[in-house]
């Protein structure tokens, strides 16, 4: 397993001007840096890719759809918006040398309906993903679907919904990430569904019950990374929090109060606690 820091820690919106973060997750001693494929036209490939290779380290992408492009929308222009989304986000990890995309690649974060999802929604998202897992095999990526809170999306919640949705697409560079954060809401037991899921575990995000650094709160991370080797996972473990000072990223994640000392506080200390227990699970 390779550890990774999501740079939603530092920035919302990843640039040219946020390229020495790279060196600086590297220097810290991470194995990856994960880069936020939210603000599409400020990401520019190929001077990432450089740094990347400079720096010695790897990345993995950390994808949304925003309002308007949804594919579990009703209208039609909707649905092409979200495929054509998640079809940009490949070409652009494909071009930074990325083999890992992952997060909400079904409906915008917060889009809620008021009621439960209907079985022509998930026939629209079956639909929807598997063309783009199609896309996304052709160029060597994998896209990893990740549930939610039940305050975040009222699509997909737990791992075994989002298990059964990546067996209906059927298809193999398609896959679920698990996010602790999350889990800590919705699974009565999360090590039980980072079992269930198997080699269909395509991305995991280490995240504290409170957003704060890793050993924190209340995630059971003995059982949890225990889980992940008893799997054979392979993959990412990739810490995420956010940026305290961005206040359009707070409103998003509602983050009201301070959750760590520092940006760098947390990545460093996150970075020991998960290599401490990953080693003794």
């Amino acid at each position: 397993m390779r550890f990774g820091l999501n740079a939603l820690l530092y920035t919302v919106s990843f640039s040219a001007d946020d390229l020495d973060l790279i060196a600086r997750v590297a220097d810290i001693g991470y194995d990856g840096i994960e880069l936020p494929f939210i603000d599409l036209d400020s990401l520019d490939p190929a001077p990432t890719r450089r740094a990347l290779e400079a720096a010695g380290i790897e990345a993995t992408g950390c994808a949304t759809l925003v309002p308007g492009a949804n594919l579990v929308s009703g209208e039609a222009a909707e649905r092409a918006a979200g495929l054509a989304r998640l079809k940009r986000c490949v070409d652009i990890a494909a071009e930074m040398g990325i083999k890992a995309v992952a997060g909400p690649l079904y409906a915008p974060v917060g889009f809620l309906t008021g009621s439960g999802r209907t079985d022509d929604e998930w026939q629209r998202a079956i639909d929807g993903l598997r063309a783009a897992a199609e896309y996304a095999g052709g160029a060597g990526v994998v896209l990893a679907i990740e549930p939610l809170n039940r305050f975040e999306t009222y699509f997909l919640n737990t791992a075994a919904d989002a298990l059964r949705l990546v067996e209906e697409v059927g298809h193999p560079a398609l896959k679920v990430q698990v996010d602790t954060f999350h889990a800590h809401i919705e699974e009565d037991d999360t090590a039980a569904a980072i079992r269930t899921l198997g080699d269909r575990l395509g991305h995991f995000h280490a995240s504290e019950s409170n957003r704060g650094t890793p050993g924190t709160g209340q995630v059971h991370w003995d059982a949890a990374l225990g889980a992940l080797r008893g799997t054979g996972y392979q993959g990412w473990v990739t810490i995420e929090s956010f940026a305290t000072g961005i206040v359009d990223l707070c409103r998003a994640a509602c983050i009201w109060r301070p959750i760590y000392e520092s940006a760098d506080q947390l990545a460093r200390q996150g970075l020991a606690f998960l290599r401490e227990h990953l080693a003794q699970a």
